[in-house]
């Protein structure tokens, strides 16, 4: 007999997780999909690239539950991939993060160990007020280029756990493009 159950983790965020034998699925956000052509067809891929096998396809205002979002890689390394799961179908695969409508994502860095400085505005100069994980899960708030010299990208954001709230440079966030 194979033991399920619901678990629910109420906070100022929802979590929730179906747990079975060898298989946790974390619910991070239900959304839409999204395309400037509403006759669009959205490839649903095996795997967070291009060249993996195609599964089906979604449309515009076809809502789906986000799971889990990967750098991008190649031409676009900042176009995330998102793990969705069809809302009407119970289809899971990976979608390019064009087509997903969200402002939550994660953060990313080369090194999986890396502090990621959370600072209180949109440069280098700034107090820091903590740090986040690769991996901490973050709403996007705004998108602004900084003061500094090289004019980089800077993202403001809110810690889904601990809601904190500063900015992060660009470089190690992964934008949702329906949002900056």
């Amino acid at each position: 007999m194979i033991n399920s159950w619901l678990r629910l983790c109420l906070g100022l965020t929802l979590s929730l997780s179906w747990v079975l034998p060898g298989l946790t699925q974390t619910v991070i956000e239900q959304t839409v999909l999204v395309a400037n052509d509403r006759n669009s067809r959205i490839n649903l891929r095996s795997q967070p690239s291009v060249n993996s096998a195609l599964l089906g396809y979604g449309l515009p205002d076809d809502q789906v539950t986000l799971l889990e979002f990967r750098k991008g890689s190649g031409n676009e390394p900042r176009v995330p991939w998102i793990r969705v799961k069809f809302v009407k179908s119970g289809a899971i695969g990976w979608i390019r993060g064009y087509f997903v409508k969200t402002d939550i994502t994660i953060l990313t860095a080369n090194d999986p160990n890396a502090r990621i400085n959370l600072r209180q505005g949109p440069s280098i100069s700034t107090g820091s007020l903590g740090y986040g994980l690769v991996g901490d899960r973050i709403r996007v708030l705004e998108c602004e280029t900084g003061p500094d010299q090289d004019r980089t990208h800077w993202i403001k954001v809110q810690f889904l756990q601990s809601q904190a709230i500063g900015w992060i440079r660009g470089d190690f966030v992964i934008v949702p493009l329906t949002y900056c």
